[in-house]
């Protein structure tokens, strides 16, 4: 049992799709590319996720306060695009949750 959870932990770092993948994406990129990946997350936002959270996750929701104003992990983050994002590219999901970590006050 340990080696098929351990097997699977890996595959899921291998594509991108573990937490740790975008806990550091925030600070380890270099300026162009925060800029270019926070464009492409934006636009992906917008396009999928606005119409519940509004284009800067300022609209409250039923289930709590709006993502603007939760303070959500990194790991939170990866798993929430992760599931929205499945069938996207590992970049598309990196750019959208540098975004949504963006839109968080008190980042």
């Amino acid at each position: 049992m340990t080696i098929i959870f351990v097997s699977l932990g890996g595959l899921l770092f291998a594509y991108g799709q573990g937490p740790k993948q975008v806990a550091g994406a925030d600070t380890s990129l270099a300026k162009e590319e925060r800029e270019r990946l926070l464009a492409i997350g934006k636009k992906l936002f917008v396009e999928r996720c606005a119409k519940c959270h509004d284009e800067r996750g300022d609209k409250p929701l039923e289930s709590g306060p709006p993502l603007s104003e939760r303070k959500l992990s990194d790991g939170e983050i990866a798993r929430s695009v992760s599931g929205r994002f499945k069938d996207a590219p590992d970049e598309q999901k990196r750019a959208v949750a540098l975004y949504v970590r963006s839109l968080m006050k008190g980042k």
